[in-house]
């Protein structure tokens, strides 16, 4: 554990940068820190994924673009990991190239055969699916020539590598929670920037940079048009932070005061109640080691007791009780992924929600509230997205780095 600390300390560091004025730029990924990912999820989460879905051996036949080449490698080969059992995974490369810090051995084609008797795994997962995916990225050529080295005794026991691919790629290692951690940083002190930009009457939200949208009371969207900012503007900006091929996006909120005001509405304080109070439900309440569709039907438990109606989509219900808050969910993965269809994914909607959702998964915790004002006519109600980024340890959700702390006033 101490190892495990000493490791994200010294990361996050290496990923740190000073800060000058215009906030804090991108990281970049060095090879160095590559390599390091690279290692941790061989040390850490490739064991921990193929024994959790049975697998002795996988083959990743890799040509051109693929989906695990920040992990494998970017050359073309035959990559082949393999548990004899002692803890550590194996590591081969057939056909290619490689980091010799990384993996172990290195060979022709034509002796994978030998190498897979050698070693006499009971299920092999392949790169490939039956159904539509991402990880379904071998050819039929390729397909068929490793079916034929294999021969007839080990092509029987091939398995689709799509779950175990996605589950590693949900494995999170020490230094990829350092990088999640200060693109969150980055975002954030972006998203600030991006509020002191605007001029109630004069700045349209296509001026303004990332995701940002305008509700009105009917649940009418203005989305990154040319809609002016006006007072009495509830106002969502999502942002984005990249380095490489890992990514994550965070929100904040700003209302813009009508005159006469000073501070905030009582309606607007009202949702802000609802944003916090919803908040530590889902922070108590999601738990490693469920599927995101059992967290999910957990948090909907949570919420109705609390008094809230949900919603399983993100449109305001008029049927609903008038009297209650609405409240609609989209977990969905940050960090490393293919995509957020085939993450952990606590929601409605996705292949993802079906995955368990592992240890220190980094994910969105995007909520959008839909506050009833009767007191405005029938019918019309508040909307607000909130839209942080963090992690589940073993105390819960957790976040990274500062989650959103008040709805910003503009004046």
């Amino acid at each position: 554990m101490l190892k495990m600390k000493v490791t994200l300390v010294i990361i996050f560091l290496c990923c740190s940068v000073l800060q000058s004025h215009a906030g804090l730029p991108e990281p970049t990924l060095s090879p160095a820190l590559t390599t390091l990912i690279r290692g941790q999820k061989f040390d850490v989460i490739l064991p921990q994924v193929m024994r959790d879905n049975k697998i002795d051996m996988w083959i990743q036949v890799i040509r051109g673009k693929d989906p695990l080449q920040f992990e494998f490698g970017y050359d073309d080969g035959v990559y082949i990991f393999s548990d004899s059992g002692s803890g550590r995974i194996e590591r081969a490369i057939f056909g290619g190239p490689g980091d010799r810090e990384i993996y172990d051995s290195f060979g022709a084609e034509k002796d994978i055969g030998r190498y897979v008797a050698e070693r006499n795994p009971d299920r092999i997962a392949m790169n490939y699916s039956v159904e539509d995916s991402d990880f379904n990225t071998i050819s039929k050529a390729d397909h068929a020539r490793i079916m034929e080295l294999l021969g007839s005794k080990y092509s029987r026991r091939v398995v689709s590598a799509r779950k175990l691919s996605a589950d590693f790629l949900a494995g999170r290692s020490m230094a990829e929670i350092a990088l999640y951690g200060r693109l969150l940083m980055t975002s954030t002190e972006a998203i600030e920037s991006e509020f002191s930009k605007i001029v109630p009457g004069e700045t349209a939200l296509n001026e303004i940079k990332g995701n940002v949208f305008v509700r009105d009371l009917d649940g009418n969207e203005e989305n990154n048009t040319d809609y002016v900012v006006q007072p009495g503007d509830l106002i969502g900006i999502l942002l984005d932070a990249n380095a490489r091929e890992f990514s994550e996006h965070n929100g904040g909120v700003g209302y813009v005061l009508k005159e006469g005001e000073s501070e905030l509405p009582p309606q607007i304080q009202r949702i802000w109640g609802h944003v916090l109070k919803t908040r530590e439900i889902f922070r108590r309440n999601i738990e490693a080691g469920r599927t995101g569709a059992k967290n999910l039907e957990i948090l909907i438990d949570k919420l109705e007791a609390a008094d809230y109606f949900y919603i399983d989509k993100d449109e305001f219900d008029p049927h609903a009780d008038p009297q209650k808050t609405q409240v609609h969910i989209d977990f969905h993965a940050l960090g490393r992924i293919v995509s957020q269809e085939e993450a952990p994914r606590i929601s409605p909607t996705g292949w993802g929600r079906d995955l368990k959702i592992p240890l220190y998964h980094t994910f969105a915790l995007e909520y959008m509230i839909h506050m009833p004002v009767p007191e405005w006519g029938e019918r019309k109600y508040l909307y607000l997205c909130v839209h942080d980024g963090v992690m589940v340890t073993e105390r819960g959700v957790e976040f990274p780095a500062r989650p959103i702390q008040e709805i910003k006033i503009i004046r």
